[in-house]
């Protein structure tokens, strides 16, 4: 009997935060663009048979990977939480902190990136870590987004890794206009 560990595979930390960067991040609000650069990926639109055993909340568009060492899912949605990775296992550690530079590197003149949340935390009954970040405009104009990971112990028929992208509501874009 294999042991849940031994999912730990070498660079999927990596290709989750680069997957995430390209489809969820730069492409975010356009369903269409996701899905081109997925196609070009090599994902392929999830079964629906696949699509009614996953917890992926509202309905979207399931987009799976099947490379046998580094299997992914990923969903595009126009409303809500507009991306969704997911996958089996991941190093937690390393996600968490390729997942933090990620998002505090697109701290520009005229764009922050809060951390809202970076801690530790129990994720189906096992430690894991939780990541928050906001990123909005130093005005009030334009729209802001938030950026979360959950990394956890691999389980089998698990989700391990899950990394989201939504838009926040205009009252919640910046705490200066509170």
């Amino acid at each position: 009997m294999q042991s849940v560990r031994p999912l730990d595979r070498p660079g999927i930390s990596r290709t989750a935060d680069e997957l995430f960067r390209q489809v969820c991040v730069e492409r975010f609000g356009n369903p269409t663009a996701m899905g081109c650069v997925l196609e070009e990926r090599g994902f392929r639109p999830a079964p629906p048979e696949a699509v009614a055993r996953l917890p992926t909340g509202e309905p979207g568009q399931v987009w799976r990977w099947n490379d046998a060492k580094q299997p992914m899912l990923l969903v595009t949605r126009d409303t809500g939480v507009q991306c969704q990775l997911m996958a089996p296992f991941a190093d937690a550690e390393e996600s968490a902190t390729r997942f933090r530079r990620t998002m505090e590197g697109l701290r520009r003149p005229g764009l922050e990136v809060e951390v809202e949340r970076d801690e530790p935390a129990e994720l189906g009954g096992q430690p894991g870590r939780q990541v928050f970040l906001r990123i909005h405009p130093s005005t009030s104009e334009g729209g802001s987004r938030l950026f979360a990971l959950s990394v956890g112990v691999p389980r089998p028929g698990g989700v391990a890794l899950m990394m989201t992208a939504s838009p926040l509501p205009p009252e919640e874009n910046s705490k200066a206009d509170l």
